[in-house]
């Protein structure tokens, strides 16, 4: 019996000591391997809309809008539509040169920019702006920055994506905007609940005038819109909600209101009294905005 015993002892522990030798099943490791260029497939070229596509022009434009009074209204407008991915924004400074930019062959078009005030020896136009400016050739900060904290913006960040918003330039913004236009009114945006700093260019506005408004469409383009004259800002905000636009904010108001594109839409004496209600008086502009190709579109179209 003993020796039995030592027999079933001894086999026990050989087998305990084959299983710390024989090797417990481990995870496969993973496979590394870089694959050789040539069986790399290339990633898709993104081929750039022709010049004429980068903005869509729409002149004499009309809707039909009900007033809650039940009284039905024709409003007449033109708008020119603009792809962010593709379009760069400039500041186009000096007095007056609204002539000059209706034989500027390399803009796209021409529009509005935000308010200001009048400040001789602030800067070499005598003007300090209400918001913030990041363009394609340069940045201004607002020289009132009471006012810029109190206003809306809308930018194009360096993706390509329209964004509408409230305040001023972050300070912590470095890259993410191509493109920032601030100081201004924040008309329309539902997705948004402005902050407290908020307040905006206008109070209670009763004139009926020509209006211009950045719009946030929702096919994610932005459109420049100048109304004809006699608008009131109610009848504003009905075309607004009729267009279904995501957000529309407005730089100025009445005789700053331009919109100009180079060939289609070209301003004259003609236009400015338009513009001014028949008054000799019109405001001068210090600036307005040039739309004009990307650098990426360039960049882009110089591979084809």
């Amino acid at each position: 019996m003993g020796r039995s015993l030592a027999i079933v002892v001894a086999l026990a522990g050989a087998v305990v000591g084959a299983a710390a030798l024989w090797p417990l099943p481990q995870e496969p490791e993973p496979l590394s391997w870089d694959p050789p260029p040539e069986l790399i497939p290339p990633q898709p070229l993104v081929l750039p809309p022709a010049r004429e596509q980068l903005i869509e022009f729409l002149p004499d434009q009309s809707i039909r809008l009900l007033r809650p009074s039940g009284r039905e209204i024709t409003v007449r407008y033109a708008a020119v539509v603009v792809d962010p991915q593709w379009v760069d924004v400039a500041f186009y400074g000096g007095w007056e040169r609204e002539l000059e930019a209706n034989e500027d062959s390399s803009a796209l078009a021409f529009v509005t920019g935000p308010t200001y005030e009048r400040q001789q020896g602030f800067n070499d136009l005598g003007i300090a702006l209400h918001g913030d400016l990041v363009l394609a050739n340069g940045q201004w900060d607002a020289g009132n920055r009471a006012a810029a904290r109190q206003r809306a913006y809308w930018a194009i960040t360096t993706g390509g994506e329209l964004e509408f918003g409230y305040g001023r330039l972050p300070p912590k913004a470095d890259g993410r905007y191509r493109v920032f236009v601030g100081g201004l009114h924040a008309f329309h945006h539902p997705e948004a609940v402005p902050p407290e700093s908020y307040k905006g260019v206008y109070q209670a506005m009763t004139l009926a005038d020509v209006r211009i408004v950045y719009a946030w469409r929702d096919d994610g383009r932005l459109e420049l819109l100048e109304t004809a004259d006699g608008l009131r800002f109610s009848d504003l905000e009905l075309l607004v909600q009729a267009r279904g636009f995501r957000a529309a904010f407005l730089p100025d108001h009445a005789s700053k209101s331009r919109l100009i594109v180079p060939g289609e839409k070209l301003w004259s004496d003609e236009q400015a009294l338009w513009v001014s209600g028949g008054r000799l008086d019109i405001i001068p502009l210090p600036f307005m905005l040039k739309l004009q190709p990307s650098r990426a579109w360039y960049e882009a179209s110089d591979r084809l």
